[in-house]
């Protein structure tokens, strides 16, 4: 006869639970090397931790070797359900924080990238008013594609995420913030670098290649009005920039992001002005995490600071 799977009987202590974040972080990094910033451990320190782990639940979790780093099927449920285990969590800490005027804990925000060289100087306001309110708090600052910083936000791994505002998300509060706009560019190599814009018809752009990003419902529409030719995409701005540069891509940018690149005639705006892009940008959190002090906190100033805009 066989004998059954050892059944986890364990009382969780907060050993168990430092070892449960370490192989959290290791699954959102993708692999042992990747997490050894994001813990400030080393990679045989990390890899015995999720050793360890694994013998006290009894199970396998993960993967590893030259293969890569790939979660097994137990490994995913753990995941999961340490994910449930944190919301509860930071659920009663939240609870217990209203019992005190001064927040304390980790705060988690994830922000799109390329926001920091926005001319509108909203979000810093509103980072330095809550800094100022709650310096009790650890921030933890994530950048991600939109569609990251959104998952994650759904998924409450992040209290609070800066994305581009998106339809049909009814389990979502948001605050707008700003409207960014954007104009498609090419680099100095590009054939169509020194031609005039009048030179530049849509027949002509949809014959360029261009580099799109992977998360934009107005990129998308203009795409469609212009008969543009994705070739290749990214969901980081900067994979953008780097394509338009090497000179055989077009791409669209922020105008801030783009600046300093126009002003050192690296790459320049095309048909300036007819093809504008608006991406409008949000501050964002998950509808059931209202309770919670901190969230409540940021949205509120937040919306203070727009209206102070306004």
């Amino acid at each position: 006869m066989s004998w059954p799977h050892r059944i986890f009987a364990s009382q969780f202590t907060d050993f168990e639970l430092k070892l449960l974040r370490v192989f959290r972080a290791v699954v959102d990094c993708g692999g042992f090397s990747l997490a050894e910033v994001e813990l400030g451990l080393t990679k045989s320190a990390i890899s015995k931790h999720v050793s360890d782990l694994e013998i006290r639940l009894g199970v396998r979790l993960c993967e590893r070797g030259r293969s890569g780093f790939a979660l097994t099927p137990e490994g995913k449920v753990v995941y999961d359900s340490s994910t449930r285990l944190q919301v509860a969590l930071e659920e009663f800490r939240s609870r217990i924080n209203s019992f005190h005027s001064e927040l304390i804990g980790e705060f988690y925000i994830g922000f799109i990238d390329s926001l920091v060289t926005s001319q509108d100087p909203l979000l810093q306001q509103i980072l330095a008013d809550y800094v100022r309110a709650h310096p009790g708090l650890m921030l933890r600052m994530v950048v991600g594609s939109a569609s990251e910083i959104d998952r994650a936000v759904e998924e409450r791994r992040l209290h609070i995420g800066i994305s581009v505002i998106s339809e049909g998300s009814e389990s979502m509060v948001s605050v707008p913030l700003l409207t960014e706009i954007g104009y498609l560019y090419c680099g100095r190599e590009h054939e169509i670098f020194h031609l005039e814009d009048p030179a530049i018809d849509d027949e002509r752009l949809s014959r360029c290649a261009l580099v799109q990003h992977g998360y934009s419902a107005a990129e998308n529409r203009l795409i469609a009005q212009l008969r543009l030719n994705p070739k290749a995409m990214s969901h980081q701005t900067e994979g953008v920039l780097f394509l338009i540069l090497a000179g055989r891509h077009i791409g669209f940018l922020p105008a801030h992001y783009a600046k300093s690149w126009v002003a050192d005639g690296a790459i320049r705006a095309i048909r300036l002005a007819d093809v504008k892009k608006e991406t409008h940008i949000a501050v964002k959190a998950q509808g059931e995490s209202m309770d919670n002090p901190m969230i409540e906190s940021f949205l509120s100033i937040a919306r203070k600071r727009k209206e102070m805009q306004n």
